[in-house]
């Protein structure tokens, strides 16, 4: 039987980048565990650290380089930190269950969102012991399957993020984790992570989760706008909580996300026949991450005491991220792929 050549994309970072990439790994673990730290005994600056400073830079680096933060993640770290010693699972996932931890994903991420406004903002051994919880999750999918897969290409609730905004990736060589690459799940979008939106394109499921994202995104702060869920108003003030029935509240923020969820979603599912797939998902990458920035601005200005006026100053580089990835985007500058045939062809 005939067996043609494969051919591999060659994306590796240079040495010298993938030393640096690894110290600053070292670093994000150390901040890790210090701002956990201060989450459990000290969480009105824990919370504030995390909520107000860590997660606000996420976005723009998923943007532009999502590989660089899967290699520096610190989940991901301890997920393939056994690996490193030559203790990779030799098991692999297949397509279906990769697959259905995927979408498992984008219910997590959907599902939790609206916790923050109710719980995680607000209460630091709730947001201590969940991370927790997740990290002997992570430890045991890295004791228990190969490389990445099952929760970092799998079922983590931050890589939806990562298959919208990767879509604009200009840093186009796979995570420092990955250099030497185990094939540990098929389509890996860590290795093309400009092509992401294939899932979309592949999964109606996940598209349809992703037009309604935007809207999400936006009514998570319009309850912060209009007022509608103060708790962590009242936390970083300092004052008692003001809400007299939680079933309430609760269905309030859910209620008003997915409302915006449903709004978004009847938006680019109806432009999405005049536009195109590729095109409508873009933009919905473009919506959700203005959403967030404009959204959590004046958030940061409450969270740290700051005026006003600074709100201007905060959208500066998100911005800029954005106009980058556009500007790139229509140059299509990026330097062709270096290809190395492996094996010969065979008759």
């Amino acid at each position: 039987m005939a067996v043609g050549s494969i051919r591999l994309i060659d994306r590796m970072y240079p040495p010298g980048v993938q030393r640096l990439l690894q110290v600053v790994m070292l670093i994000a673990l150390a901040v890790f565990a210090v701002v956990m730290a201060l989450i459990l005994t000290q969480p009105e600056w824990g919370l504030r650290i995390l909520w107000f400073a860590a997660i606000p830079v996420a976005p723009m680096v998923l943007l532009v380089a999502p590989n660089a933060w899967v290699s520096v993640c610190p989940i991901s770290t301890f997920q393939t930190a056994l690996h490193r010693f030559g203790k990779n699972p030799a098991r692999r996932l297949s397509a279906k269950a990769t697959e259905r931890l995927q979408v498992a994903g984008w219910v997590l991420m959907l599902a939790g969102i609206p916790t923050r406004h109710l719980v995680f903002n607000s209460i630091g051994w709730a947001t201590f012991f969940t991370a927790l919880a997740i990290l002997g999750v992570v430890v045991v999918v890295g004791l228990s399957v190969r490389s990445l897969s099952g929760w970092c290409v799998g079922a983590c609730p931050i890589r939806p993020i990562e298959v919208l905004y990767g879509q604009f990736a200009l840093d186009k060589n796979r995570p420092e984790k990955c250099t030497n690459c185990t094939a540990c799940i098929k389509s890996c979008l860590r290795l093309q992570p400009q092509k992401s939106h294939d899932e979309l394109h592949r999964s109606p499921l996940t598209a349809h989760l992703a037009m309604g994202f935007p809207g999400f995104v936006a009514a998570y702060f319009a309850l912060d706008l209009l007022n509608w869920c103060n708790v962590e108003h009242e936390f970083f003030a300092g004052s008692a909580s003001s809400v007299a029935n939680w079933y309430v509240q609760t269905g309030i923020v859910y209620g008003v996300m997915f409302a915006g969820f449903a709004i978004s979603w009847a938006l680019f599912a109806a432009v999405r026949p005049l536009w195109g797939a590729t095109k409508t998902y873009r933009a919905v990458a473009l919506a959700a991450f203005s959403a967030y920035y404009l959204g959590v601005a004046p958030d940061l200005c409450e969270a740290w005491g700051w005026p006003n006026w600074v709100i201007p100053i905060l959208l500066i580089l998100p911005a800029a991220a954005m106009a980058w990835v556009l500007w790139a985007a229509r140059r299509d500058s990026a330097p062709p792929d270096r290809v190395q045939e492996v094996g010969p062809a065979a008759g």
